[in-house]
């Protein structure tokens, strides 16, 4: 998944890196005009201020929640065991609470299984970790349900020093050979999975920094080796000297694309350790 990285080729770090490339994009679009040149270079750094000292502590707990939504994978059929950190119990009702502790973070979720058409279901759960625990589920679904798609749906919660943030994501089953897809969503059912909706993350810091985001069909599961999504995610970063739209591009290989908007060109981001590098 997206780890944070263990070192760089260029002996910059990552938010130096990014900063840097940033800086290309302004200085691609500087023109004749001196004003004109002044206006867009304060604006474009602004926005890099805005990437570079807000969006990878962002990324960190991005990093945790799809770290979190890949146990709920199917396709590698391993089931692994519940990671360091993470603890969670059936209820009555047939959810599953989770606590995940990620260093100075947690993630506190619950996850509901539910019938093509958004009815809750109340299943028997013998597995002692998370992946058993919803291939399980897959499993007794596609056997009760034999037309439709059945679903879950993993209400969370970020808690910490410095960082709250909420959302929902919906993982649509596709018989028990996979989870088709992923999209951030409310928590409550409409006839059938969710409507799309945002998952925010804000950080207080020296300065406080909000994260919006937003994904349709992403793909986590959709074949044995799989290291990584397929899909984008779209966001909104509001820091103290400005806010970002941009869209997050990933092919489940190692390197991603990042467009930010009104600054030109596309970021190619290696997954593993982060490196950007700028292409117009």
């Amino acid at each position: 998944m997206l780890t944070p990285p263990r070192g760089s080729r260029n002996h910059l770090s990552p938010t130096m890196q990014l900063s840097k490339t940033l800086l290309l994009g302004a200085l691609l679009l500087a023109g004749c005009d001196s004003k004109i040149t002044q206006s867009t270079n304060t604006a474009l750094q602004a926005k890099v201020n805005t990437v570079t000292g807000c969006f990878p502590d962002h990324l960190e707990k991005i990093n945790a929640l799809l770290d979190y939504a890949q146990l709920w994978r199917l396709n590698d059929g391993s089931n692994p065991a519940d990671p360091s950190g993470l603890s969670w119990s059936e209820q009555g009702d047939g959810t599953l609470d989770i606590t995940y502790t990620i260093g100075a973070f947690t993630i506190t979720s619950t996850i509901s299984f539910y019938s093509p058409t958004g009815v809750l279901q109340n299943l028997a759960i013998t597995s002692t970790d998370l992946s058993g625990a919803v291939a399980e589920a897959a499993a007794q679904l596609d056997a009760t349900f034999t037309t439709g798609d059945s679903f879950l749906v993993a209400e969370w919660s970020l808690s910490g020093s410095g960082v709250t943030g909420s959302g929902a994501f919906t993982g649509i089953f596709s018989g028990t050979s996979r989870l088709h897809q992923i999209s951030t969503t409310t928590a409550t059912p409409a006839g059938g999975p969710p409507p799309n909706a945002d998952g925010s993350i804000t950080i207080v810091d020296s300065d406080t920094c909000t994260l919006t985001f937003n994904t349709t069909g992403l793909q986590t599961d959709a074949t044995t080796s799989q290291d990584y999504p397929i899909g984008s995610v779209t966001f909104t970063l509001v820091g103290p000297d400005a806010t970002v739209t941009a869209t997050f591009t990933m092919d489940s290989t190692v390197e991603a694309t990042l467009v930010v908007d009104t600054v030109p060109g596309v970021f190619t981001i290696n997954l593993s350790t982060r490196s950007v590098t700028h292409s117009r």
